[in-house]
């Protein structure tokens, strides 16, 4: 069977072996029929095309020879004298004969198709496998010719339109979280397309994230703006109003009733330990009644600080507080202090702040104008607004109990932390702040928040990793019947007991089996993982890769010989690293990665020439300095790909 593939470099493959294509114009006669989609292509329009509008005199001698030559390789089975059956002569020129899907970029759009109207899950099915076949640019060697622009264009706007439509078919089957990162990497890659802004927005929406949703709109706005000086659309505009007066319709038009209630039961159902926690802010409640309180919680990604909030958020409502929440966006484009503006505004209907205009224009619904005093103006009224915003929290707290819970302080911009500063400051009333944030990414403005709320003696609640009895528990709801315990331990230890990580190995084990459970990293634990690497510095980056390469766990007295920087550059990127909390050290002098996913996540994303590169040096650092330890020593030049110079014997 034939195959033909120009989604990425022009190949061919005959029964499933490999086919050479000759010189680069007698492939860019290949190319030039695929383009024609099985049409004919005449001969005065192939010369003028491959030659550039400047064919020789034996053009046409020339072009004979490559499509004698092509249609030797493409039916090498044809007898002697038979007529072509798949590049044949048709007056007045050539076209190609093929089956629709013998040609990758025509299956392409035929499945594309099909998706478009297919149930959702089968869509999910159909678009997972076309996107797969690309392997780079449409017709990627001929790219820059003007006879394949069009071609080019089209199907690379169906390629846009695809991955368009796998995003839409995640969220109509309740994938939102990975439909928001598969939709952050459409806006990225094409930012003037308002249908990614748009999933992006809904993705967020449907994840709770209403300020993430408003702040992906207005980054929308400001990219349209500036590169073709025009406002989004009505579809953008309906979902930046509907995020802001909570219409609900049109998330639900995305994101089906049914998959939404069933990922809110999934995610209540799926709570599991931090008893001692809730008993600890339960008590810093109690406490806080006689004269308020502040109470910080900590965890890594992937901890559960957001699904621990929601939980103490109920218990504390059962309680009698009165419970206000507010999330800090992810994406810039949020105007400032929003977690306050989203924790304060309910508060705001019920108890009127009787404040300067700055604190009113602070609370007011962000269509509009930007915070006055936020700006950077007059530093007296900046300091008349958090007065009375302390007044205010004062004033509320004295009619009922009042607990805030801020999420994601780590993202927090300056004036969101003032702010925090401020209400920390109140005391003498039930008043009650409770912010989380993920300790491996604190920046600069949050480090000076925490110094200056440490005389304050704030409760701290660290969330680590969950006990082996709650990962069973977790792994049996998420599988509905019990597991092998083998395997439930081999999923304990490769993701440490973290919940986000557990959650996902066990939906891989309930998809997918105990063999790709214990084997694999889940895609969503692989797109966490890639974007905390991505904030480590380049030196940091390049030790915690050398580290995956040597292992699970390293010397690092062993890092610091095989690395290309010197032994400080070294050491400040294995600071860094474990103060994003990928590496922990297990003993001194000695390195571990806090989890095996993460190890194998680094690892399976190095490029195979980095990865051999990276064995072949550290091989060579073993046989010369630790010539004892062949097993390490064959492992690392096995891996590096290189069969001269396997260490056999050594001289003593």
């Amino acid at each position: 069977m034939l195959r033909l593939r120009v989604l990425g470099p022009l190949g061919a493959e005959v029964a499933g072996t490999p086919v050479e294509l000759g010189a680069p114009r007698q492939r860019a006669v290949l190319a030039l029929l695929i383009a024609a989609r099985g049409g004919v292509v005449p001969v005065d329009r192939m010369t003028d095309a491959l030659w550039r509008g400047a064919p020789p005199a034996k053009a046409g001698v020339s072009l004979h020879a490559y499509l004698s030559n092509l249609r030797r390789s493409l039916e090498p089975g044809r007898p002697p004298r038979a007529p072509a059956t798949v590049l044949v002569t048709v007056a007045p020129g050539y076209a190609l004969r093929l089956a629709e899907d013998a040609v990758d970029a025509w299956r392409f759009e035929t499945w594309v198709g099909r998706a478009r109207t297919a149930p959702a899950e089968e869509a999910r099915r159909l678009l997972a496998e076309a996107l797969g076949w690309w392997r780079g640019p449409a017709f990627a060697e001929h790219a820059d010719e003007e006879w394949a622009a069009a071609e080019v264009a089209r199907l690379t706007g169906l390629y846009a339109e695809a991955r368009e439509l796998a995003v839409a078919a995640d969220l109509r089957t309740g994938r939102a979280a990975q439909a928001a990162a598969d939709a952050e990497s459409l806006v990225r890659d094409a930012p003037l397309r308002e249908e990614g802004w748009r999933l992006l927005a809904l993705a967020h929406w449907a994840c709770d994230r209403q300020a993430d949703a408003l702040a992906a709109v207005r980054r929308a706005g400001a990219v349209l703006r500036a590169e073709l000086g025009c406002d989004p659309g009505p579809a953008l505009r309906e979902v930046e109003h509907a995020v802001l007066s909570g219409r609900l319709d049109v998330l639900r038009a995305a994101v089906p009733e049914p998959a939404a209630e069933l990922t809110a039961r999934t995610r209540a159902g799926l709570f599991v330990g931090r008893g001692r926690e809730l008993r600890a802010l339960a008590g810093a409640a109690r406490a806080a009644r006689d004269g308020g309180g502040l109470v910080l919680v900590t965890g890594a990604a992937g901890t559960g600080k957001s699904a621990f909030l929601d939980r103490a958020a109920a218990r504390l409502r059962e309680a009698g507080w009165r419970v206000v929440v507010g999330r800090c966006p992810e994406y810039e484009g949020a105007p400032p202090a929003w977690a306050w503006v989203e924790a304060l505004g309910a508060l705001a209907r019920e108890v009127p702040p009787a404040g300067p205009e700055e604190l009113t224009v602070l609370l007011r619904e962000p269509e509009s104008t930007a915070v006055p005093a936020l700006d950077g103006e007059a530093g007296a009224g900046r300091f008349r607004m958090h007065r009375a915003f302390a007044a205010w929290l004062r004033a509320a707290a004295s009619r009922a109990p009042l607990a805030v819970l801020l999420e994601d302080l780590h993202r927090a911009d300056a004036e969101t932390l003032a702010l925090v500063e401020a209400a920390a400051a109140v005391t003498g009333v039930p008043l009650l702040t409770v912010a989380g944030y993920r300790p491996g990414e604190v920046g600069e403005h949050l480090l000076r928040t925490l110094a200056h709320l440490a005389p304050t003696a704030p409760y701290r609640i660290a969330l680590g990793d969950l006990p082996l009895q709650d990962t069973v528990t977790l792994v049996t709801a998420v599988c509905g019947t019990p597991v092998d315990p083998a395997t439930v331990a081999a999923l304990a230890e490769r993701t440490g007991g973290n919940p986000f990580y557990v959650l996902e190995s066990a939906r891989l084990l309930a998809d997918e089996g105990a063999l790709v459970a214990v084997s694999e990293v889940p895609q969503g634990v692989r797109d966490v993982l890639r974007g905390r690497l991505a904030l480590l510095p380049a030196a940091a980056r390049s030790v915690v890769q050398l580290t995956a390469v040597l292992g699970l766990e390293a010397e690092v007295a062993l890092l610091v010989d095989a690395a290309e920087a010197d032994e400080e550059q070294v050491l400040e990127g294995l600071d860094a690293a474990l103060a994003a909390d990928l590496l922990c050290e297990p003993g001194p002098g000695r390195v571990r990665f806090v989890h095996a996913l993460v190890r194998d996540t680094v690892y399976a994303d190095l490029s195979g020439a980095r990865r051999s590169r990276l064995h072949a040096r550290v091989a060579r650092l073993l046989r010369h300095h630790r010539p004892g330890e062949l097993a390490a020593v064959a492992h690392h030049f096995a891996r590096s790909g290189s069969t001269a110079g396997t260490p056999l014997t050594f001289a003593t």
